[in-house]
């Protein structure tokens, strides 16, 4: 998530994947491409075409699903932000920065159940600690791109006519470029992820400018100005920030300098569409894929369903949808004062009993790369998230709690259906209308569907397992 995927219709029972089956890394099970050429792992320079081509690529232009140009990003900008992501000066504690969450390595995620924030120590995906964070880090890939209205799991900073609603509400700086700069400022006043927790007698002056108890996120600007006053102190990064500001005093540059800085950086590292290698380069004209891909791309698009929730260019319907995923986790927000603690997803932002345990559609892209899957990880492979999809009722009141749910060491809270009956029966009750009748994959369908959705990577955001 982390992210995670298949939204919630009848397309994400079945778009959502699968591990281990053929073109895992560009090739498929049969280790050919279509017509005359042969898959090298990477693609290959297109051959004769099949009937199966013309079809796909039908469903790709009807979808909406192009490739969005980069977005135009300063040096200037790009090189504050680079440093700002990997500087532990952004946290409390002076110990966590973004990339203790989003190494920069991969698809930028720690590929844990549930992240560590203060108190961790070590890199992802071996990084230790407690408390656990409440929800699965998601992925930062293409985030700037395809006009995204939402960010987190619980769509609670968005955009709409091109302005801005967050937690913050009249607080939020003006001059932020993007919803992902905005999105941006938030882990720096969550207690758990970056800010810590109030102890006088500590070093962690940020964390004391908030009563304790208090919700930060709508009283921001205390810390977001003892950040500042942190980062102008620095000698490397006040020179960043007068780089990429030369009109503006030292002493005037705000927060949303930190937001629009994190933002650049995110969207050059992680603009995912800039190589022609796997399902880019065959969108592009320039390469193949398997027969496998092909003929999963067009159970995709079509028998599948995966595209309702999973089209245009982030493969994303930028909608929220409940997929009656197990409830592990601390919960979030007031779910997580509940006996049993749980994480309310979208009803938390809207208050809409409608919107209980629903969260927004991730992207695909590097879907394969972006384990454990949904938005608490509580899936560990795609074999896992894919069946759950299709019969989420039945998974879900089947899942159990085990000692073995661990993420860096921790076991990880967990409620399940005969520990909590009561909230199980809700969240099936709630189920997402659309895949309460999925549809049926033979076995070799479920391969081919996972053979395309294997192609949807660059090749560079690797994750190992």
């Amino acid at each position: 998530m982390r992210k995670w995927w298949m939204g919630g219709a009848l397309a994400l029972a079945l778009a959502v994947q699968l591990a281990g089956c053929g073109g895992g890394s560009g090739g498929g099970a049969d280790g050919t491409s279509a017509g005359t050429s042969t898959n090298t792992g990477t693609g290959t320079t297109s051959g004769t075409a099949t009937d199966l081509d013309t079809p796909l690529r039908a469903y790709l232009a009807s979808n909406g699903v192009v490739a969005p140009a980069e977005p135009a990003v300063s040096d200037a900008l790009y090189n504050l932000g680079s440093v700002l992501f990997q500087s532990t000066l952004l946290s409390g504690t002076r110990s966590v920065s973004c990339a203790s969450c989003h190494p920069i390595g991969n698809a930028g995620l720690d590929n844990l159940v549930l992240s560590i924030g203060v108190n961790g120590s070590g890199t992802p995906p071996n990084r230790t600690g407690s408390p656990l964070i409440h929800r699965n880090a998601p992925d930062l890939l293409n985030k700037v791109v395809g006009n995204p209205r939402f960010m987190f799991w619980d769509g609670r900073v968005s955009v709409s006519d091109g302005v801005y609603a967050s937690p913050a509400g009249a607080a939020l700086p003006v001059g932020l470029g993007s919803l992902a700069a905005v999105q941006a400022l938030f882990p720096l006043l969550s207690r758990p992820e970056m800010l810590g927790y109030n102890d006088p007698a500590d070093a962690n002056e940020l964390a004391d400018l908030n009563a304790a108890g208090a919700t930060v996120e709508q009283d921001p600007l205390p810390v977001w100005n003892g950040i500042m006053a942190r980062l102008r102190a620095d000698t490397q990064i006040a020179g960043l920030l007068q780089q990429a500001y030369p009109d503006t005093p030292l002493s005037a540059i705000g927060i949303s300098a930190v937001g629009n800085g994190l933002a650049a950086f995110e969207s050059r590292r992680w603009y995912a569409f800039g190589t022609k290698t796997y399902f880019h380069g065959y969108m592009a004209g320039v390469l193949d894929i398997p027969d496998s891909a092909k003929r999963g791309g067009l159970l995709f698009f079509g028998k599948a369903g995966c595209a309702a929730c999973h089209g245009g260019p982030l493969l994303s319907d930028q909608k929220f949808h409940n997929l009656a995923v197990p409830q592990i986790g601390p919960g979030f927000g007031a779910g997580a004062a509940m006996t049993p603690p749980r994480d309310l997803g979208r009803h938390g932002v809207t208050g809409s009993d409608a919107d209980k345990y629903a969260f927004l559609t991730p992207s695909l892209w590097e879907v394969k790369n972006t384990w454990p899957y949904f938005h608490n990880g509580v899936f560990a492979t795609l074999e896992e998230a894919v069946r759950h999809h299709l019969d989420p009722a039945a998974s879900a009141m089947a899942f159990r709690c085990s000692d073995a749910l661990r993420s860096g060491g921790n076991v990880v809270p967990c409620q399940d259906s005969t520990t909590a009956p009561v909230l199980y029966a809700d969240l099936v009750a709630r189920l997402d209308p659309a895949l309460k009748s999925p549809p049926k994959l033979s076995d070799s369908e479920f391969a081919d569907l996972i053979a395309f959705l294997n192609q949807l990577t660059n090749g560079s955001n690797n994750s190992v397992r």
